[in-house]
């Protein structure tokens, strides 16, 4: 059998394939004896036919069958002798045929990409350092009293900052028609800052039991594709109102949100735990500066089967969550993006492979033990669960990408500079 590969764009390759007319005849043989072993014909039981008569009337589905076996096959040893590992299936065409001769094909693939990293050592990186404020320990201590707060129903009219209990019903149009979706017992914060000024001018000032009746326009660009463009009515009723009330900021409220006795007590186990997080953060800054240097110095193209089969994965997520996203701008603004996590993924691997990078069983270990101790499960449970979900092959990848990027730093010339917020 003759083999021979030829290069297109990227990791495109052209498999040239011809079989020898000695392996098609062998190949003709086994399945006419194949055809004889079935074959039902007037005057003769099952599998004694004469293999003449059986070559006669079944020439034709024997030539199909025989071109079927000899394109798997022979495309199966081509990929041997070449030693090429093929992303997707063979595109075959141009096949040609005739009793007596060669069979000539070619088989269009997109291959692994074959690289060879360099310039991973001695980066240059930046480390910024982030101090805690007393403004972000400030804020951590009022999101734990919002959390905490009492929503105390009133008497009175409504006011900004109130929550309010509401049936509302939305007016719009879909597919050209008029439409209406009715939500009951709706609980809505009164926020300047993030409720629609329609919705506050219709809701401040209004009473239990009163009915308010007002209109939102839409612009083309709103989020929900449903109401975007559309002149929206809205009728709702205030059922309920209510007024947040906010404990006391004393070393009480610390011994109620855990082993804490004093207030101060709790305010330095919060800077202490944005202390760690800023940390955290800078080093993930540093690793993105690593990923972004080292993916630069090692352009390679991507295949396209590769990029497709990312944006299908992203765009399929992205439509379980958000049914109205439009998929051809899903994939347009993530294909950069897709770009630059394929060709990570090969030199972070290739990197692995280079240095002796392995992921141990202790490794894994301590991560099966760090899952299960964040949801509070028993460890063999955690297991199971990690086993049924498949989830147990992406531990080990990302293990071995914060392998890698560990002796990537760890190789690099970091600076550290101070980022006040």
């Amino acid at each position: 059998m003759k083999v021979s590969v030829t290069k297109g764009d990227g990791w495109k390759r052209t498999l040239e394939i011809e079989v020898p007319p000695d392996l098609i005849e062998q190949e003709f043989e086994k399945t006419y004896l194949n055809i004889q072993k079935e074959a039902k014909l007037p005057g003769f039981r099952p599998g004694k036919a004469p293999l003449d008569l059986i070559k006669s009337k079944f020439r034709e589905a024997a030539k199909e069958d025989v071109i079927e076996s000899l394109l798997n096959s022979s495309y199966r040893q081509a990929l041997e002798e070449t030693r090429l590992q093929p992303l997707n299936f063979p595109k075959v065409k141009d096949v040609k045929f005739e009793p007596g001769t060669s069979l000539f094909y070619k088989a269009e693939i997109e291959i692994q990409p074959e690289i060879e990293v360099k310039d991973y050592k001695k980066l240059k990186l930046v480390r910024h350092m982030h101090p805690v404020e007393d403004k972000e320990v400030d804020n951590a201590v009022q999101f734990l009293r919002d959390r905490n707060a009492e929503l105390r129903p009133m008497e009175r009219e409504v006011r900004e900052k109130d929550f309010v209990v509401v049936d509302l019903e939305e007016f719009f149009r879909q597919n050209g028609k008029p439409a209406n979706q009715r939500y009951e017992n709706q609980l809505l914060e009164i926020d300047p800052e993030l409720m629609l000024k329609q919705f506050q001018q219709a809701l401040v000032g209004a009473k239990i039991g009163e009915e308010k009746n007002f209109s939102v326009e839409y612009p083309a660009e709103h989020a929900n594709k449903r109401l975007a463009g559309q002149k929206v009515g809205y009728k709702l009723k205030v059922k309920e109102v209510k007024e947040k009330i906010l404990p006391l900021l004393d070393d009480n409220f610390a011994k109620a949100q855990g082993d804490y006795q004093t207030l101060l007590e709790l305010r330095l186990k919060i800077r202490e735990s944005l202390e760690k997080r800023h940390l955290e953060d800078s080093q993930k800054e540093a690793e993105s500066q690593a990923i972004s240097k080292i993916v630069e110095k090692n352009d390679f193209p991507v295949p396209e089967t590769l990029i497709n089969s990312y944006l299908d994965y992203l765009t399929e997520e992205m439509k379980k969550r958000y049914p109205e996203t439009d998929e051809k701008e899903i994939r347009e603004k993530n294909r950069k993006g897709a770009e630059e996590r394929i060709r990570w993924e090969y030199i972070f691997h290739q990197l692995a492979e280079k240095e002796s990078i392995t992921v141990t069983e202790p490794d894994l270990e301590n991560r099966v033990k760090a899952f299960a101790g964040a949801y509070n499960l028993p460890l063999d449970k955690a297991r199971e669960y990690l086993a049924q979900t498949k989830q147990m092959e992406k531990m080990k990848e990302s293990i071995l990408e914060e392998k890698v990027l560990e002796l990537v730093l760890s190789q690099a010339e970091i600076k550290e500079e101070r980022k006040d917020k």
